[in-house]
């Protein structure tokens, strides 16, 4: 083993390997030198970019002994080079997992996770090298990967302090306009852009500029952009005229081949142009570009059966209730808007928030952290911490209001472990036509990750899996858990939401007609709709996709044979 070492040091691979097989095929040796001899096989290969080589020796390693952390390094390292970048990302999670101080380790999950689009992955390993290292790339990559996971807001503070404190540096600059131009304050953000440059920084400022209304400007920023999807979207924004049907062609043109750019980019381009589609009555062309956009997106977020079915069993046993909830607190109670994407929850809460007695929160990730970190630990004192706290949050958000918000659409998942530990708190279930639903989920390209959005067939299954989760839910509390439908309140908006405030002991207002004055800043995908008045074209516009969504009509919900047995029981 020494004299095999001895070979890897002065780069004698060859010999190395030799060598190393050697120790690897002694049978008397002890299992972790054998392991080792394979893992420093792996480096040796690896040095001699023979990657399934490499690949194939350290997975012989991880075999020989699963908590060898080297050998599931260079077995990440390995399919990271062959291209099978999630199995990569699987190894080095493991390798975090098993050694959690080993940064290099960090780094590459959060750049593997970056790549994929699976930001909020992303996130928490930027957070733990930038906690260790504190260097400009884990800033950087924690920054960017928060705003595309829509928590631009938790970085706000943050970002104009950093500015604050590096005035002159062009990194600061960058990642100010990034939260700003995603909060949507594109007059804040132009100011900032005047002395920035460079490929990655112009697309931005392109962005930024087209938003604030400078179109000349943003031209002048795009034509010097290289070729990619970024730039062709851009320059079908900045367009005008007949010059849009050039910049269509251009794109279209552009994606008829293979190309490197990154798929979130090449999906965002496609989505850009079914919106224009759209816009120009061709569903048939739009539903094509939908469909591209979701295949490229269901490889950086798969829909797992096995993990979907074991959070429905998870669920379905309500371990919760072996909790004793907090003591309830003074001050505002919590509602919690719940449904699917695109079901009228953001339009109840803008509504809802126009009364004196309530406070709209927007989209809090506080309730699917904690049952997220329950269904991984079972650790239920840090989960009752953790609402304690949370109750504290509606004091110090709304001190004078009677309801505080929270409008989490998936939080439907964790709806009955809500109930439980909040005793006071209510449950409003946005409902809405399944194929009205399901075909406006399709067509909306969201941030975060959704990965049952991406198969017509998956999405209509998880929609009636919601409706049974729900269903339950609002049988163990028939009291607490109230349903507005969305085509009751585009209907009768002010007979709907009286009623719904009698149920939370509260009498109409008339500041609630006027929920499209409301000053505050909406981000989500319903932001365009929440700012004019109720309009009737959404229910029924799935007809208009009829021949492409056949397969939302399957009845059967995405759920577990287990969890189907534990219902009968």
């Amino acid at each position: 083993m020494r004299n095999a070492m001895f070979d890897l040091q002065k780069g004698r691979y060859r010999e190395a390997i030799g060598a190393f097989q050697m120790v690897w095929g002694n049978d008397r040796a002890p299992v972790m030198m054998r392991s080792d001899a394979l893992s420093n096989a792996a480096v040796c290969h690896l040095r001699l970019h023979e990657w399934k080589s490499a690949e194939d020796s350290a997975r012989a390693a991880v075999e020989m002994d699963p908590a060898h952390v080297d050998a599931w390094f260079n077995l990440a390292g390995s399919l990271k080079e062959q291209g099978q970048v999630l199995d990569a990302l699987h190894a080095f999670r493991k390798v975090c997992e098993l050694h959690p101080q080993r940064m290099d380790g960090w780094r590459y999950r959060a750049e593997l996770a970056e790549g994929l689009g699976l930001w909020e992955e992303a996130v928490d390993a930027w957070s733990v090298v930038y906690q260790k290292m504190a260097n400009g790339r884990a800033f950087e990559g924690r920054i960017v990967c928060m705003v595309h996971a829509g928590k631009a807001p938790l970085v706000d503070e943050e970002t104009a302090l950093y500015l604050d404190q590096h005035k002159t540096e062009n990194l600061a600059r960058y990642l100010r306009v990034l939260v700003l131009s995603d909060l949507q304050r594109f007059d804040e953000a132009v100011v900032l852009t005047h002395k920035m440059h460079g490929p990655a920084v112009d697309q931005l400022v392109a962005w930024v500029l087209i938003h604030a209304g400078y179109l000349i400007e943003a031209r002048e920023r795009v034509k010097g952009l290289p070729e990619c999807a970024r730039a062709h979207a851009l320059r079908i924004m900045a367009a005008e005229g007949p010059e849009v049907i050039e910049r269509i062609a251009d794109a279209l043109t552009y994606l008829s081949t293979p190309r490197k750019d990154h798929p979130q980019d090449i999906a965002d381009l496609h989505f850009r142009l079914a919106r224009i589609a759209e816009e120009q009555s061709t569903p048939a062309a739009a539903m094509q570009h939908y469909h591209a956009a979701h295949r490229i997106m269901a490889v950086s977020q798969p829909f797992s059966e096995e993990g979907h079915h074991q959070l429905d069993t998870w669920i379905r046993l309500r371990p919760w209730l072996q909790l004793a909830p907090p003591a309830p607190r003074d001050g505002p109670q919590w509602i919690f808007i719940v449904g699917m994407p695109r079901s009228g929850t953001t339009l109840l809460e803008q509504i809802l928030d126009m009364h004196p007695a309530f406070h709209g929160a927007g989209e809090l990730h506080d309730m699917a952290t904690v049952a997220q970190r329950y269904y991984a630990t079972g650790n239920g004192e840090a989960v009752l911490q953790a609402c304690d706290a949370f109750s504290r949050k509606g004091s110090n958000l709304a001190p004078r209001a009677a309801w505080c918000i929270d409008k989490m659409p998936h939080n439907f998942v964790h709806a009955g472990m809500i109930l439980h530990l909040f005793p006071r708190a209510r449950v409003i279930w946005c409902r809405r036509d399944r194929m009205d639903n399901c075909t406006s989920i399709y067509r909306q390209h969201f941030r975060g990750i959704h990965p049952y959005a991406h198969d017509l067939g998956t999405l209509g299954r998880y929609f009636r899996w919601h409706e049974e989760v729900m269903e339950g839910y609002r049988e163990d509390y028939p009291q607490r858990v109230l349903e507005v439908s969305y085509e009751a309140l585009v209907d009768d908006m002010p007979g709907t939401v009286t009623d719904l405030l009698r149920a939370l002991g509260k009498d109409w207002d008339p500041a609630c007609a006027r929920f499209y004055e409301n000053p505050r800043r909406i981000l989500t995908a319903s932001q365009g709709q929440v700012n004019k008045p109720i309009y009737r074209d959404t229910v029924g516009s799935w007809k208009r996709y009829r021949d492409y969504v056949e397969p939302l009509l399957l009845e059967e919900p995405v759920m577990s044979d287990s969890a189907n047995e534990s219902q009968r029981r």
